[in-house]
């Protein structure tokens, strides 16, 4: 059997993959090193339809425009339509508090994605390889990853694809060398100040000293840890309907329930993961499964609360609103995506007594003074709630005799008049605001 070329292979690869083909268009994220510039060369070999995106992020001076300049020069060599912008990462990345890696990431992505959109492209191509691969999983070792973490790099995610990942770093270069491909020496790789260079520059080749095929190696391990992850997707699953309940926008998960699954942490950790916890922080959750109630974890994106049942997921705390004035004119008040509206009633006055809706309130609107309040509660309020004979009640033992979780209280809003509160909003009116026999006028709140 003749042996395949390199060109050949990479057809075969996109083929089998579903990926890159002369019937789609492919939008391929060219930086100018020497990866991007190869799959550009095999992309107008093997006449596959597609044009360039080139993100200058600004943090190299000089070098960062001549590589502007070089990419351009690739679009005029092949004919195809190049889109290029200029991002002022450190800025982006002091201003939204992440890493340089993580920020020239989102930047990329969401403008590669808006380009997409615009032109109608079919794909997005990175110039990931198989090299990449092994490097992020080696990345996820490190830092702690579950079986997700072990599969590297995927070659098609959703409008992502990575038509290079069947070849290595090696084989790229014995390619460009063959065709003569120019390319353009990025010199940040060869730093060691990043993780992945210190992997790349340091541990890979240690290991290829034991391993010299190490790429082929663990790429054949990577295509058992895809199989190896989509039954264990199935199994979490199955399981994720008896340990995860969806509560309004929160998710509750049984505590009885994880004491008795012997994997507890491992179903945990990969769900949880999504949400940027850590292997750590699973161990601590777990260990507080019989500590008292209130206990928080803390992730970039969420928080988990231990209560008397339940370990609940929630979001984390919207940003305080200030506080805010009803006047006697104004009929609503937004909350962030809710709102309180008042509406006067001047007839028939309703029946309290048969209202079963917390969210709807009537208040006698002699007793109102102009303007309400509307805030947060806090420490140290109180009130008197209907139909307690008028006993008062601190709001903090109101919330625990109805045993409200720990991240609903931060939410509850306070309809105050004249220093007194009138409604604990959708949970309790206060009795010396409801409407009696010798009311003449109420007013009807309303919280959505």
């Amino acid at each position: 059997m003749t042996k395949q070329t390199f060109l050949q292979k990479f057809i075969a690869f996109n083929e089998q993959k579903k990926l890159a083909s002369a019937k789609k268009r492919t939008l391929i994220a060219v930086s100018g090193g020497l990866d991007s510039s190869v799959l550009c060369e095999l992309f107008h070999q093997a006449q596959f339809p597609f044009a360039i995106a080139h993100c200058n992020f600004s943090l190299r001076g000089t070098e960062s425009d001549e590589d502007e300049n070089f990419v351009q020069s690739l679009a005029i060599k092949y004919g195809v339509e190049i889109f290029v912008k200029k991002f002022d990462t450190k800025s982006f990345a002091e201003q939204n508090k992440l890493s340089i890696q993580a920020a020239a990431r989102q930047l990329r992505y969401e403008w590669f994605r808006e380009i997409k959109m615009a032109q109608k492209f079919d794909f997005i191509a990175t110039a990931h390889h198989a090299s990449d691969s092994l490097e992020t999983t080696l990345y996820n070792l490190t830092k702690g990853t579950g079986i997700k973490g072990l599969r590297g790099i995927q070659a098609k995610v959703k409008d992502i694809i990575r038509p290079l990942l069947f070849a290595d770093r090696a084989a790229l270069k014995t390619f460009q060398h063959k065709e003569n491909v120019t390319f353009r020496i990025d010199s940040s790789n060869v730093e060691v100040k990043y993780a992945r260079n210190k992997i790349r520059n340091r541990v890979i080749p240690v290991l290829k000293e034991i391993n010299p095929a190490l790429e082929a190696t663990w790429s054949k391990k990577m295509e058992l840890f895809d199989e190896l992850e989509r039954l264990y997707e199935a199994k979490i699953k199955k399981l994720s309907k008896q340990l995860f309940l969806p509560r309004k926008n929160d998710i509750y998960i049984p505590i009885a329930k994880l004491l008795n699954e012997p994997h507890a942490a491992s179903f945990l950790y990969e769900y949880l993961s999504e949400f940027d916890f850590n292997a750590t922080q699973i161990e601590d959750m777990l260990q507080a499964l019989d500590s008292e109630s209130g206990k928080q974890f803390l992730s970039s994106k969420a928080r988990v609360i231990k209560d008397r049942a339940f370990f609940i997921l929630t979001t984390l705390p919207e940003k305080e609103f200030t506080i805010q004035l009803i006047q006697s004119n104004e009929s609503e008040a937004l909350l962030g995506t809710n709102k309180i509206t008042l509406s006067s009633v001047h007839t028939t006055l309703p029946d309290i007594s048969k209202l079963k809706n917390n969210k709807v309130a009537f208040v006698d609107a002699n007793e109102l003074t102009f303007p309400l309040v509307i805030r947060r509660w806090k420490d140290g309020d109180y009130f008197y709630p209907n139909g307690m004979n008028r006993k008062k009640k601190k709001l903090k033992k109101f919330f625990g005799d109805i045993k409200m979780p720990v991240h609903e209280k931060e939410n509850v809003w306070i309809l105050e008049s004249d220093g007194r509160i009138v409604w604990v909003v959708g949970h309790r009116l206060d009795e010396r605001f409801c409407i009696t026999s010798k009311t003449k006028s109420c007013i009807e709140l309303k919280y959505t």
